[in-house]
């Protein structure tokens, strides 16, 4: 199956003029036969599931995924050699096992818009064949969708197993809309686990005031939004004497960032901004009295002595915060705790607490900046595809998960044997709300929480109000054009 390569120019001319045309072959008739794909490294081969793949040959294809320019989110792919960095090599070998056993050459391109991937849309609405497989930010998805310029994962992908254990089962149940599922994550993706949110806490302010470690109270079911208040306001300091608390010289109790405890305090009260009904149709289910007393919890802690937000997407005044030692608590995706791993004062690493304690579960959000993985309708090839996602996934759950999270995480990151313990509790309560992934920008209920940081009052009230009947109709019209699509 040859493709059409899209290079630098031709890149540049979409972005100059929006459009490009151009076609591919309808794909190969490559006649196969079903076999497990058991030639896993050594130390892996008794893994309780294995993949049924087809043993295929497709004869040195270039499978060709697009995604983000970030190197963070392009790290789930975009690596050409062994550079001696864990998650590379791991990335590396896993890749070039998928390219050995199936004869393919992968071709990583990046785009520049770090979002949508608005080049590549362009090139499947103009019919170019050579994108096998897109990563946008999750958020810009559902356009692809809507418009119809996707495979169902459901009945398209003839290879992909949803059942099986490196793919994630919440993501599966938020994103499928009318029994049609257009995007979806599991262990192929590190940085996925990467981007769930987590709570650090300081052991040394512990010790300073006497608290006891919340790692019981994880355990017990006990860490709690109340005791997080408790233990918040007892931590704080007025450092330097001058009557006010000032991030950069006094210590606080908790520290936020508009992008996170404000997002996460609703999946702490097991609420979401959007579920499905019978009919596998989208509904607003936001406005709850739950919803309502856990923004209240929230914004007394953070509006509180001892609590902060800091509303700038630039983070580091309260990281630096909590790295100089003036923080009991701070909320950070796990991939954030990396840039911690020079940090002088001990902290350890537990779930974000509990709404209350009738709540059974450690939620935990998986941020929507996130990548998501589709496939576009132009790849002449969906079997072909499927084989090569599944081949991917199903050798990322063997090996470069584990390595993420065995070694990387707990060895490198993680200071204590109850850390381990805790990322554990964190990974199996993720969660995927798509009423917070279906971004539209003429309204702000799938960030309510970033949205009540700017409003002087915290009305949730208010606010839902002001974007209730307008959310209802969009999920009105996208159910409808998912209905069309089925």
């Amino acid at each position: 199956m040859k493709k059409i390569k899209i290079t630098a120019a031709f890149l540049l001319l979409v972005m100059l003029f929006g459009t490009f045309a151009g076609c591919g072959d309808s794909g190969g008739d490559t006649a196969v036969t079903t076999a497990a794909l058991t030639d896993a490294p050594e130390e892996t081969t008794e893994a309780p599931v294995k993949a049924d793949l087809p043993d295929v040959d497709y004869n040195g294809d270039t499978f060709t995924v697009y995604m983000r320019v970030s190197d963070w989110f392009a790290a789930d792919f975009d690596v050409e050699e062994i550079t001696g960095d864990t998650m590379d090599d791991a990335i590396f070998e896993r890749n070039s096992r998928v390219s050995e056993k199936f004869n393919i050459v992968f071709e990583f391109l990046r785009d520049n818009d770090d979002f949508g991937l608005n080049t590549a849309r362009t090139a499947v609405l103009a019919g170019d064949s050579s994108l096998d497989l897109l990563l946008p930010h999750a958020r810009f998805v559902f356009p692809y969708a809507l418009e119809g310029l996707l495979y169902d994962w459901n009945t398209d992908l003839p290879y992909i197993d949803l059942d099986k254990p490196w793919w994630n089962d919440d993501a599966r149940a938020a994103f499928s809309l009318c029994n049609r599922l257009f995007a979806m994550v599991g262990d192929i993706s590190y940085t996925n686990l990467g981007s769930t949110k987590c709570m650090l806490f300081n052991k040394n302010i512990l010790d300073q005031l006497g608290i006891e470690s919340p790692y019981p109270m994880v355990v017990s079911g006990e860490w709690t939004m109340d005791k997080m208040a408790e233990l918040t306001k007892s931590a704080a300091s007025d450092l330097n004497g001058d009557g006010k608390y000032d991030i950069a010289d006094d210590r606080y109790g908790y520290i936020t960032t508009h992008w996170s405890g404000p997002i996460q305090v609703l999946y702490s009260a097991d609420q979401r901004i959007a579920r499905k009904d019978e009919n596998d149709l989208l509904y607003l289910t936001l406005n709850t009295e739950t919803t309502v007393n856990a923004f209240e919890k929230f914004f007394a802690i953070t509006d509180g002595e001892g609590g902060y937000i800091h509303c700038q997407d630039d983070g580091t005044l309260v990281t630096n915060c909590f790295r100089s030692g003036r923080a009991l608590f701070y909320d950070v995706n796990i991939g954030g705790v990396e840039s911690l791993r020079d940090m002088d004062e001990d902290f350890g690493i537990i779930p974000w607490p509990k709404y209350d304690e009738t709540i059974e579960n450690y939620y935990a959000n998986v941020d929507a900046g996130c990548n998501l993985y589709i496939v576009p309708v132009t790849n002449p090839d969906p079997e072909q595809a499927s084989v090569i996602l599944e081949a991917l996934a199903y050798e990322s759950y063997l090996t470069v998960l584990p390595t993420y999270y065995d070694v990387v995480l707990t060895t490198k990151f993680t200071r204590d044997a109850e850390s381990e313990d805790m990322l554990d509790i964190i990974r199996a309560g993720r969660v995927f709300d798509i009423g917070y992934y279906f971004f539209d920008n003429s309204n702000d209920l799938n960030s309510v929480g970033w949205y009540l940081t700017k409003t002087p009052d915290r009305s949730f009230a208010s606010v839902y109000a002001k974007y209730e009947k307008l959310v209802l109709k969009q999920y009105e019209k996208v159910n409808e054009k998912f209905m069309e699509l089925g």
